[in-house]
């Protein structure tokens, strides 16, 4: 019987098309780095709010969703670079590689150096209390907001450079390096809020050091070392420098760019709408529920993103068979996502007291959650996931012109949606506002992957 499961296992990991074993060992192995990961992150939110108390975590949450804005304006060389990396590898071009990796490193300096200086002039001339929406339990924290704004800044500038790891080992086929070095970093934050914990009083200050700083630690000791032993050939050089191949990536990045900037509004502006119509309590309750109707969607996402580079790959070798095969494994998967989304949502008042509320100290920083607002949550990480099963394949092949013009109908939308909604049903109302904005793009994606694989998208379908 082991030796038949054993044999079964090892068949799985060794027959079949080398892009699928590929694509199989790392899905498995960022199978498991999450799972610890999402172990960590139980933890993780306890200790935070504890440490901070609900108010303060609330506040932390809405800053680091805002500071995510900010990795737009990459314009999307990471994905860019992504794609033209994998297309460079599968033609067996070294040089070009190693350009794209040098001119995208380059050109991510420059920006974030821009955005430094330009932090640095606006940000004495502005008011954050208002920003944040002036609710009278955010003067008390005036000055730990202050402080806390220039550590995320800084630690910001060194990510918005390092973060370019990922794309490179995702282009290698190999997202799993990627995970395994984000629970590093998630694994030394938690050590440090339990020092901070342990050790010093509650502070944001603190906080944004940890959490800012520990992940940077992480992905500089990580690029040293891979870019020293695997990814030697490929090494950043100023030699390498060609802003003729940056202008190549551009063309494709500006794509993604766009796309990324209505991922990013509709998804890290919630926090920021939920504080300025309520209050930083129910921040945090969103980001309960949100973590808890995520932990399915993130195990999705691990299968999801080594197909990005995978259809990239298959699409420039015109091999739609592996495509289509992918495809049918990827439909049974989100049924099962489905059925595990359902479950979460019946439990989530038991999930809520065993993760949180059964280990906080302080009476007053017990979550009160409402059906209504898992509910909320469960069904718009269902549309996303929906969504997700599609764009990935669709990104890899690069056929995004459509995917750009929903990304501006969903950016023009979603803010008179999301007012409308929540003078009606409050904070509840905003998480459905992206739902329904969701629609168009929940029907057009399927239909242009399939015209794509079954080699019949003509104009639009074909850009």
């Amino acid at each position: 019987m082991i030796a038949r499961l054993r044999k079964k296992t090892q068949d799985f990991f060794t027959k079949g098309h080398e892009r699928t074993i590929l694509t199989k060992k790392n899905i498995a192995a960022s199978f498991v780095i999450k799972g610890i990961t999402i172990l960590i992150s139980l933890v993780l939110i306890p200790m935070t709010i504890n440490y901070v108390n609900s108010e303060r975590n609330g506040i932390w949450l809405t800053l680091y969703s805002m500071v995510i804005w900010l990795n737009l304006l990459d314009i999307g060389f990471g994905n860019g670079m992504k794609n033209r990396l994998t297309e460079a590898k599968a033609n067996g071009d070294t040089d070009l590689a190693k350009k794209y990796v040098s001119s995208t490193y380059a050109a991510v300096c420059l920006i974030c150096l821009g955005v430094f200086f330009v932090f640095c002039l606006i940000t004495p001339h502005l008011n954050w209390l208002d920003i944040l929406g002036s609710n009278p339990a955010l003067y008390s924290y005036q000055e730990e907001i202050s402080g806390l704004l220039w550590i995320i800044m800084v630690s910001f500038c060194f990510t918005f450079v390092l973060n370019l790891l990922k794309s490179i080992v995702a282009a290698d086929q190999r997202p799993a390096i990627g995970s395994f070095l984000d629970l590093l970093g998630q694994g030394l934050t938690l050590i440090g809020i339990f020092i901070l914990y342990k050790t010093t009083s509650p502070s944001l200050i603190y906080l944004g050091w940890v959490t800012g700083f520990a992940p940077v630690l992480v992905y500089m000791i990580a690029s040293y070392i891979l870019f020293n032993t695997r990814y030697k050939c490929w090494r950043p050089s100023l030699k390498y420098v060609d802003f003729n191949a940056a202008k190549n990536m551009m063309s494709l990045g500006i794509k993604f760019f766009i796309s990324s900037v209505a991922f990013v509004i509709v998804n890290q502006t919630l926090p920021f709408l939920i504080l300025r119509t309520t209050n930083p309590i129910e921040v945090t309750n969103y980001n309960m529920a949100f973590r808890l109707f995520s932990m399915a969607f993130n195990v999705m996402c691990i299968i999801f993103i080594p197909y990005w580079s995978s259809f990239t790959d298959a699409y420039t070798k015109k091999d739609f068979e592996w495509m289509k095969n992918s495809m049918s494994k990827l439909y049974r998967l989100f049924t099962i996502f489905l059925i595990v989304q359902f479950a979460f949502l019946i439990l989530a008042p038991t999930i809520y007291y065993v993760w949180v509320n059964y280990w906080l100290h302080n009476e007053n920083d017990i979550l009160t959650i409402p059906f209504s607002m898992s509910m909320a949550v469960c069904i718009y990480m269902c549309v996303t996931c929906w969504i997700s099963l599609y764009i990935h394949p669709l990104n890899g092949i690069g056929k995004i012109r459509l995917q750009v013009y929903s990304s501006i109908g969903e950016m023009i939308l979603l803010i008179p949606v999301a007012f409308l909604m929540s003078h009606y049903w409050g904070a509840v109302g905003i998480i459905w506002s992206p739902v329904i904005i969701y629609i168009p793009r929940m029907i057009w994606a399927p239909l242009q992957l399939n015209k794509l694989m079954n080699l019949t998208a003509k104009g639009i379908w074909n850009k």
